[in-house]
């Protein structure tokens, strides 16, 4: 390989310029580099179903901005709008704060990586009466990534502490309980085939596995198929995820989520 091409590469991987196969629903221990900001912008449509077949439709809008610290740290923030589109207009809902460390990296080959990060934080009550926990919720999360020429696997483990309950729950964590979610991401670089000389778009394939477990009982699993478009300064996204199976006793079963995303790097 060139050493130019060596240079894309190492670009790609080190400096945050392109997160390289950033899962939908999967974290991945990717972070800007020092310096830099991203936006993520997700919009999430939701379909909840309570018995006796009541049918509820859930809309949000979310924002994470990111900030690197140096090469290892970085800090975000995540602000969540719910009821989008109800004639009395959207919530806020309760704000995120976090510090995010890639602890461990290692590159194999020019384009394989393997990365491993540790995420904490706490959700603050910013949200609206039926949007928030009342108060602040700390939370904890470990994510892994391994790159091996075209294939991507990720997984995320996320633990959510104890809060009141959502006056509306219809999402894990929003029941009070504390809460444990994991994810787990293949994905498969359908274009390029090979990386060329210069920074170019890349075209993936994904597919996932959510699930996520209350202390109350409450638990889901659900599996997730989309297209991930990253370009060397923005990303899109799209990706549907239908339940699998389910058993949960305070709050409606969701009947299928549909994401959009959309990231911006500078």
């Amino acid at each position: 390989m060139s050493r130019t091409l060596q240079g894309v590469a190492a670009l790609i991987l080190l400096s945050g310029i392109l997160p390289a196969q950033q899962a939908t629903w999967t974290t991945a221990p990717t972070l800007p580099s020092e310096g830099h900001w991203v936006l993520r912008e997700t919009a999430l449509l939701g379909r909840h179903e309570s018995p006796p077949g009541d049918r509820r439709h859930s809309r949000a809008l979310s924002s994470r901005l990111s900030y690197g610290l140096d090469g290892e740290r970085a800090v975000f923030l995540d602000a969540p709008l719910r009821g989008v589109g109800r004639h009395h207009g959207p919530d806020l809902g309760d704000v995120s704060i976090g510090w995010k460390w890639r602890f461990h990296q290692e590159n194999p080959g020019p384009v394989d990586t393997i990365r491993a990060s540790l995420s904490l934080g706490a959700t603050l009550p910013t949200g609206g009466d039926r949007f928030t926990a009342d108060e602040p919720v700390p939370f904890a999360e470990l994510a892994w990534m391994k790159i091996t020429g075209r294939m991507g696997l990720g997984s995320s483990l996320a633990l959510r502490g104890e809060g009141e309950r959502y006056e509306r729950a219809l999402y894990p964590g929003e029941t009070g309980d504390v809460s444990l979610r994991y994810a787990g991401a293949f994905l498969w670089r359908l274009a390029p085939e090979t990386y060329s000389d210069t920074l170019e778009a890349a075209t993936y394939l994904t597919i996932e596995t959510i699930a996520a477990l209350d202390e109350g009982g409450d638990n889901e699993l659900s599996l997730a198929a989309g297209l991930l478009y990253e370009a060397p300064s923005y990303a899109a996204e799209i990706s549907l995820a239908l339940p699998v199976s389910s058993d949960l006793s305070d709050r409606p079963e969701s009947n299928g989520a549909l994401l959009f995303g959309l990231r911006f790097l500078w």
